[in-house]
Protein backbone atom coordinates (compact mmCIF):
# COMPACT_ATOMS: atom_id res chain seq x y z
CA UNK A 1 0.00 0.00 0.00
CA UNK A 2 2.84 2.40 0.87
CA UNK A 3 4.43 1.68 -2.48
CA UNK A 4 1.22 2.57 -4.33
CA UNK A 5 0.86 5.83 -2.39
CA UNK A 6 4.52 6.75 -2.97
CA UNK A 7 4.23 5.93 -6.67
CA UNK A 8 1.07 8.04 -6.99
CA UNK A 9 2.69 11.02 -5.27
CA UNK A 10 5.83 10.70 -7.38
CA UNK A 11 3.82 10.40 -10.61
CA UNK A 12 1.61 13.41 -9.79
CA UNK A 13 4.67 15.53 -8.93
CA UNK A 14 6.15 14.64 -12.33
CA UNK A 15 2.94 15.68 -14.07
CA UNK A 16 2.93 19.03 -12.27
CA UNK A 17 6.64 19.58 -12.95
CA UNK A 18 5.94 18.89 -16.61
CA UNK A 19 3.05 21.36 -16.53
CA UNK A 20 5.31 24.07 -15.13
CA UNK A 21 7.97 23.35 -17.73
CA UNK A 22 5.42 23.33 -20.55
CA UNK A 23 3.98 26.68 -19.42
CA UNK A 24 7.50 28.10 -19.26
CA UNK A 25 8.27 26.78 -22.77
CA UNK A 26 5.05 28.28 -24.16
CA UNK A 27 5.90 31.64 -22.58
CA UNK A 28 9.49 31.54 -23.87
CA UNK A 29 8.17 30.82 -27.38
CA UNK A 30 5.74 33.77 -27.21
CA UNK A 31 2.74 31.42 -27.30
CA UNK A 32 0.98 33.45 -24.66
CA UNK A 33 -2.64 32.55 -25.44
CA UNK A 34 -1.80 28.86 -25.44
CA UNK A 35 0.10 29.33 -22.20
CA UNK A 36 -2.79 31.12 -20.56
CA UNK A 37 -5.27 28.46 -21.60
CA UNK A 38 -2.92 25.59 -20.75
CA UNK A 39 -2.02 27.08 -17.37
CA UNK A 40 -5.66 27.46 -16.43
CA UNK A 41 -6.17 23.71 -16.78
CA UNK A 42 -3.65 23.25 -13.94
CA UNK A 43 -4.40 26.40 -11.95
CA UNK A 44 -6.48 24.75 -9.22
CA UNK A 45 -3.90 22.00 -8.72
CA UNK A 46 -0.88 24.32 -8.75
CA UNK A 47 -2.19 27.52 -7.17
CA UNK A 48 0.22 27.06 -4.25
CA UNK A 49 3.16 27.25 -6.69
CA UNK A 50 3.56 31.01 -6.95
CA UNK A 51 6.11 30.87 -9.77
CA UNK A 52 3.66 28.84 -11.87
CA UNK A 53 0.80 31.19 -10.99
CA UNK A 54 2.87 34.30 -11.76
CA UNK A 55 3.93 32.89 -15.11
CA UNK A 56 0.30 32.05 -15.83
CA UNK A 57 -0.67 35.65 -15.01
CA UNK A 58 1.98 37.10 -17.31
CA UNK A 59 0.91 34.71 -20.09
CA UNK A 60 -2.67 35.90 -19.73
CA UNK A 61 -1.57 39.57 -19.75
CA UNK A 62 0.55 39.09 -22.85
CA UNK A 63 -2.39 37.46 -24.65
CA UNK A 64 -4.75 40.34 -23.72
CA UNK A 65 -6.80 38.07 -21.42
CA UNK A 66 -6.66 40.49 -18.53
CA UNK A 67 -9.89 39.30 -16.92
CA UNK A 68 -8.27 35.92 -16.30
CA UNK A 69 -5.83 37.45 -13.81
CA UNK A 70 -8.62 38.09 -11.28
CA UNK A 71 -8.41 34.65 -9.58
CA UNK A 72 -4.64 34.64 -10.00
CA UNK A 73 -4.30 37.79 -7.89
CA UNK A 74 -5.67 36.13 -4.77
CA UNK A 75 -3.28 33.17 -5.14
CA UNK A 76 -0.20 35.38 -4.98
CA UNK A 77 0.50 36.34 -1.37
CA UNK A 78 3.36 34.29 0.11
CA UNK A 79 6.51 36.04 -1.13
CA UNK A 80 7.42 39.67 -1.82
CA UNK A 81 7.78 38.89 -5.54
CA UNK A 82 4.37 37.21 -5.65
CA UNK A 83 2.72 40.14 -3.86
CA UNK A 84 4.39 42.57 -6.31
CA UNK A 85 3.03 40.54 -9.22
CA UNK A 86 -0.43 40.51 -7.65
CA UNK A 87 -0.30 44.29 -7.25
CA UNK A 88 0.78 44.69 -10.89
CA UNK A 89 -2.04 42.44 -12.12
CA UNK A 90 -4.50 44.31 -9.90
CA UNK A 91 -3.38 47.65 -11.29
CA UNK A 92 -3.94 46.58 -14.90
CA UNK A 93 -7.29 44.98 -14.11
CA UNK A 94 -8.42 48.17 -12.32
CA UNK A 95 -7.27 50.39 -15.17
CA UNK A 96 -9.18 48.23 -17.65
CA UNK A 97 -12.34 48.36 -15.52
CA UNK A 98 -12.08 52.14 -15.10
CA UNK A 99 -11.63 52.62 -18.85
CA UNK A 100 -14.68 50.41 -19.45
CA UNK A 101 -16.69 52.56 -17.05
CA UNK A 102 -15.50 55.77 -18.66
CA UNK A 103 -16.13 54.64 -22.23
CA UNK A 104 -19.44 52.84 -21.73
CA UNK A 105 -21.00 54.72 -18.82
CA UNK A 106 -19.50 58.19 -19.36
CA UNK A 107 -18.06 58.01 -15.85
CA UNK A 108 -15.40 60.71 -15.47
CA UNK A 109 -12.08 59.28 -14.37
CA UNK A 110 -9.97 62.40 -14.63
CA UNK A 111 -7.82 63.50 -11.69
CA UNK A 112 -7.19 59.92 -10.59
CA UNK A 113 -3.67 59.14 -9.48
CA UNK A 114 -2.49 55.66 -10.43
CA UNK A 115 0.95 54.26 -11.00
CA UNK A 116 1.61 53.73 -14.70
CA UNK A 117 3.43 50.70 -16.03
CA UNK A 118 4.99 49.89 -19.38
CA UNK A 119 2.00 47.71 -20.31
CA UNK A 120 0.04 49.10 -23.27
CA UNK A 121 -3.22 49.29 -21.33
CA UNK A 122 -1.53 51.29 -18.61
CA UNK A 123 0.04 53.70 -21.12
CA UNK A 124 -3.28 54.30 -22.86
CA UNK A 125 -5.00 54.70 -19.49
CA UNK A 126 -2.56 57.51 -18.63
CA UNK A 127 -3.14 59.14 -22.02
CA UNK A 128 -6.91 58.93 -21.52
CA UNK A 129 -6.70 60.42 -18.01
CA UNK A 130 -4.69 63.35 -19.41
CA UNK A 131 -7.10 63.91 -22.32
CA UNK A 132 -10.39 61.94 -22.35
CA UNK A 133 -11.57 63.27 -25.75
CA UNK A 134 -15.19 62.65 -24.77
CA UNK A 135 -16.70 64.03 -27.98
CA UNK A 136 -15.23 61.38 -30.29
CA UNK A 137 -15.96 57.64 -30.25
CA UNK A 138 -12.43 56.69 -31.32
CA UNK A 139 -9.82 58.36 -29.15
CA UNK A 140 -6.44 58.84 -30.84
CA UNK A 141 -3.27 59.35 -28.85
CA UNK A 142 0.41 59.76 -29.65
CA UNK A 143 3.10 58.21 -27.54
CA UNK A 144 5.11 60.99 -25.90
CA UNK A 145 8.28 58.90 -25.74
CA UNK A 146 8.04 57.77 -29.39
CA UNK A 147 6.22 60.18 -31.75
CA UNK A 148 6.06 57.53 -34.49
CA UNK A 149 3.94 55.34 -32.19
CA UNK A 150 0.24 56.08 -31.77
CA UNK A 151 -2.87 54.39 -30.39
CA UNK A 152 -6.60 54.32 -30.97
CA UNK A 153 -8.91 53.51 -28.07
CA UNK A 154 -12.55 52.58 -28.67
CA UNK A 155 -15.40 50.32 -27.59
CA UNK A 156 -16.25 47.08 -29.34
CA UNK A 157 -18.61 44.14 -28.97
CA UNK A 158 -17.18 40.62 -29.14
CA UNK A 159 -19.82 37.88 -29.17
CA UNK A 160 -22.25 40.29 -27.51
CA UNK A 161 -19.78 41.16 -24.75
CA UNK A 162 -18.79 44.77 -24.25
CA UNK A 163 -15.04 45.22 -24.53
CA UNK A 164 -12.50 47.89 -25.26
CA UNK A 165 -10.02 47.81 -28.12
CA UNK A 166 -6.66 49.46 -28.51
CA UNK A 167 -4.99 49.58 -31.88
CA UNK A 168 -1.24 50.20 -31.99
CA UNK A 169 0.16 52.12 -34.93
CA UNK A 170 3.69 52.74 -36.05
CA UNK A 171 4.07 55.48 -38.67
CA UNK A 172 0.28 55.41 -39.12
CA UNK A 173 0.38 51.68 -39.99
CA UNK A 174 -1.67 49.33 -37.82
CA UNK A 175 0.72 46.91 -36.13
CA UNK A 176 -1.35 45.21 -33.41
CA UNK A 177 -5.06 45.11 -32.55
CA UNK A 178 -5.81 44.39 -28.88
CA UNK A 179 -9.19 43.59 -27.36
CA UNK A 180 -9.62 43.64 -23.59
Amino acid sequence: MKFLLSFTLFFSSLIYANATQKLFDLYQNAQYAEGCNFGYTYFNDLKEDESFVSLLGFSCLQSDQIDKVAPIISALYQTPEARANAAYFSLLLMQKKLLMQALYDNKPIINLKFPISAHLLSKVFALYIANPKKSVPIKEYSDHSNPRQSYKLYTTLINGRKSIAIDEYYDKILTIHHVY
